[in-house]
């Protein structure tokens, strides 16, 4: 999904903020927090759903929300000038005020007719195509797991004609590749194993127009 707003769009897939065309950088708590208020609009969300929602199962001080508050009215170009996006409603919370339009990305089924990627646990099979696919317990991921032990958007899965690597987007949980924890894009090399939180997977590839398949 892409949400275009102001001279502002936030791209769902890629987890991507740009400004004027040019990309800009947000926390990965940052990103989860924008997001949040713009599915949530025109509603104020309270400040104690907002912080259950980040930080599930955390303890917390209210000062963390208003520092991010603070990042992305900076990201959004409205540190210094009346907020037109991110609306207080004091002693209660915040609401996204802007006017937004909404764009759904291209359907994930017409990359998966065309895969050649599988992930695997247990019975359960997911085809990936080329491109970027989230991995998490929101249900507009396409790899959607439904597991407490994951967090809405856990992770990203890149499949390249060459190659597959693996991303954690900042998760309470952590994403894992053969029992160490990472901490930046990692390649997935034959045999190995990915752990979401504690869901483990496999992955399978095809190479060619040949049926049978190689497990990664």
């Amino acid at each position: 999904m892409k949400y275009s707003f102001a001279d502002c769009t936030l791209d769902t897939e890629s987890r991507e903020l740009s400004r004027h065309g040019a990309e800009v950088h947000l926390s990965p708590k940052a990103y989860d927090l924008l997001r949040f208020l713009i599915e949530q609009r025109p509603r104020a969300v309270p400040k104690q759903e907002l912080m259950n929602e980040l930080w599930q199962d955390t303890f917390v001080v209210e000062a963390n929300l208003h520092v991010l508050i603070g990042e992305l009215r900076a990201a959004l170009g409205e540190k210094s000038s009346p907020a037109r996006s991110i609306k207080t409603h004091h002693g209660i919370g915040y609401s996204f005020a802007a006017n937004v339009r909404e764009q759904r990305s291209r359907s994930p089924l017409g990359r998966r007719a065309r895969a050649r990627t599988v992930l695997t646990a247990g019975a359960k099979r997911i085809p990936l195509g080329v491109g970027t696919h989230l991995v998490g317990r929101d249900r507009e991921c396409e790899v959607f797991l439904n597991d407490v032990s994951v967090s809405r958007e856990h992770a990203r899965i890149v499949v390249t004609s060459r190659s597959v690597t693996v991303e954690d987007l900042g998760s309470k949980n952590g994403t894992q590749v053969n029992g160490t924890r990472i901490a930046k894009p990692t390649a997935i090399e034959s045999g190995d194993q990915i752990t979401f939180g504690s869901v483990q997977m496999s992955i399978e590839l095809q190479r060619g127009e040949d049926p049978s398949t190689l497990t990664l």
